[in-house]
């Protein structure tokens, strides 16, 4: 029997956000609806293990345990991976020379 079909719960999340609820919480504040439900998704996605399937990823190579997730064209989450079940928010923002990435 499978994990999932056990009772009809749900399957257990691979990873668990440790980090970075701050950062969330933060940039919540001024977010729009459409952005919030956007980074949302793509957390919920690294939480049940689909992030590297449904969204481009690019690695920062000058800090090799983080990287940005391009959740739209406009909109970057750049993700920390603590260990092989955590991750952190290091950031949330606009796509861009600034934040090191392009859309």
């Amino acid at each position: 029997m499978r994990e999932h079909d056990v009772g009809g719960a749900l399957p257990r999340s691979r990873f668990r956000m440790e980090t970075g609820l701050e950062v969330l919480e933060e940039w919540t504040q001024t977010a729009s609806q459409s952005q919030k439900n956007a980074v949302y998704e793509a957390l919920f996605a690294m939480l049940d293990g689909s992030l590297f399937r449904r969204y481009r990823i690019v690695d920062d190579f000058q800090r090799p345990s983080e990287l940005f997730v391009i959740v739209r064209d406009d909109l970057v989450v750049k993700i920390r991976v603590n260990c092989f079940d955590s991750f952190g928010v290091v950031h949330i923002g606009a796509c861009g020379p600034r934040q090191g990435i392009c859309g």
